[in-house]
């Protein structure tokens, strides 16, 4: 075999060694395909597992932690069952909720916020033998008209609901605000100052001012009502704290009390 031939012969081999390897990486490919689109409809699905597993146990949290008396009830009840009649009845209002989540910064999710404090509200105000009924329950989206047709509908004597505040151009603001509708909703306002006085009281809570704004939860409800700002999201130091149980529980101990000495006051008259 001349040096032509070997040379002809050696390069007709690397051209099949190199359509062999082509050929594997091919079958390969088409190979890893399926398997990697298997891999991530498994991961997808347990991710979505995941996601609605948590979101159940978020749920079930405040129902679990407040309702122990309904235990083994499927949906968590809105209003007290005290055999004891409460003379007092109390709309709390946890505001936002479902797909309207509200302010949200970071971790901190406002319809969350409002939620705990709501259902930690309802647990204080009960053990004072105060009748408390949620317009949400649960992660929800109620409309502002069935929000206050919850409390006209019930001839309730007072309406509070609960908010998370943000202001974007000054993060360093903080503190809870309480609004009332106008200057001449004299009780209203009697109640937002009475829960600022309260909630001045503590050491960790910083408070700013009770004032007027026409929010339609205030405008359309037919008895005393207030919009309690719990604290700013924009300023992040009060955002951690308003994630902190211990510190909800606090706010929520405190707004209680301010309700419980209007109250009182107005027994006293």
């Amino acid at each position: 075999m001349n040096r032509k031939q070997y040379g002809k012969r050696k390069r007709l081999r690397k051209r099949k060694i190199k359509r062999l390897m082509i050929a594997y990486l091919l079958r390969a490919i088409v190979i890893l395909i399926p398997i990697i689109m298997m891999i991530l409809m498994v991961c997808g699905c347990l991710y979505i597992y995941e996601r609605f597993t948590k979101e159940d146990e978020k749920v079930n949290k405040y129902t679990d932690i407040y309702t122990d008396r309904n235990a083994g009830n499927d949906a968590a009840p809105v209003a007290s069952t005290e055999n004891n009649a409460p003379g007092f009845c109390v709309v709390v209002d946890a505001g936002h909720g479902g797909i309207d989540g509200g302010t949200v910064s970071g971790k901190a999710v406002e319809k969350d916020i409002n939620l705990s404090v709501a259902w930690k509200l309802k647990a204080i105000l009960e053990n004072d033998n105060i009748e408390v009924i949620l317009t949400r329950s649960s992660d929800e989206n109620i409309s502002l008209a069935d929000r206050t047709s919850v409390a006209n509908d019930s001839n309730a004597d007072f309406f509070i609901s609960l908010h998370c505040n943000y202001y974007e151009e000054d993060a360093r603001i903080a503190g809870l605000e309480c609004y009332y509708d106008n200057s001449s909703a004299t009780e209203s306002k009697r109640y937002a100052e009475s829960i600022i006085d309260a909630v001045s009281l503590s050491e960790d809570i910083e408070t700013r001012h009770a004032k007027t704004e026409g929010y339609y939860v205030l405008r359309n409800t037919q008895m005393p009502a207030v919009l309690v700002e719990m604290g700013f999201l924009s300023n992040y130091s009060e955002s951690q704290k308003l994630l902190d149980d211990d510190y909800q529980e606090s706010l929520a101990q405190r707004i209680a009390e301010g309700i419980s000495n209007e109250i009182k006051r107005a027994e006293n008259l």
